[in-house]
């Protein structure tokens, strides 16, 4: 209805100095766990009132969707032998998304969340052989602070050198459904990803423009495969799965 609205936002990332007295400085498994449960997404429930919009409480879209959050992957990389993990031996589910930044919309009205600096979650106390690729986006023994590998071994790069992999997405929420599975599009590319703009072409095809925000890096462009169908919504739902980046 017209008094009814809904906010999809990002929570990048989480401030220690004000979020923990100790100010990240004497990290715990709990304080880890809350972090993780602080960054994401929050999709609000909006009624209008007399003195503008606020947020209901108990509203019905309400949605937190976190580091720890299932999330299907779909596109190209589904299954792919650099997705598998002991936890996922078939490269098709994840956990989680954070440090999201930028966003966009489809007329198919879902949300899409930027993955960006992932690169700084991941770490070691051991030694790692790091790639080309992973060094290309700083991704090392040394995290930036976060110290979420210390605390929980699936950000610790020396047990599992994969899951760092699985961040750096695109992924399509749909906020009108809070029992819906968030999606990693991997036909938009995996990079350090700041925004998703989304425009439908003349022929029909959906255009989304991506920029990475690792420095020296690039813009991209991709085309869809399918065409946007403006009178069924739901067959617009896998479009961003197939087509030329």
């Amino acid at each position: 209805d017209d008094n009814t609205a809904i906010l999809a936002i990002n929570n990048e990332y989480c401030n220690y100095e004000l979020m923990f007295a100790h100010q990240g400085k004497q990290m715990t498994a709990e304080d880890v766990n809350k972090a993780q449960a602080a960054q994401g997404v929050s999709v609000l429930t909006l009624h209008k009132q007399t003195d503008g919009w606020r947020f209901t409480k108990d509203g019905k879209y309400n949605r937190r969707i976190n580091a720890n959050t299932p999330m299907m992957i779909s596109g190209p990389a589904k299954g792919h032998a650099l997705l598998k993990t002991s936890a996922d031996p078939k490269g098709e589910r994840v956990l989680g998304t954070f440090n999201n930044c930028a966003n966009g919309m489809t007329p198919w009205g879902t949300y899409l969340t930027c993955e960006e600096n992932v690169n700084g979650y991941f770490g070691s106390t051991s030694q790692v052989e790091v790639t080309p690729a992973q060094a290309r986006y700083g991704i090392g023994a040394e995290d930036a602070g976060w110290q979420w590998h210390t605390f929980d071994e699936r950000f610790d790069l020396a047990k599992h050198p994969n899951e760092c992999n699985r961040f750096g997405w695109v992924v399509e929420i749909d906020p009108k459904d809070p029992s819906s599975t968030p999606i990693k599009r991997t036909a938009l590319g995996r990079f350090k990803h700041e925004n998703a703009e989304l425009v439908i072409d003349k022929d029909g095809h959906a255009v989304v423009y991506l920029g990475d925000d690792e420095r020296g890096e690039h813009l991209y462009r991709f085309v869809s495969k399918g065409k946007y169908s403006p009178n069924d919504m739901a067959a617009n739902r896998d479009l961003l799965d197939k087509g030329t980046l």
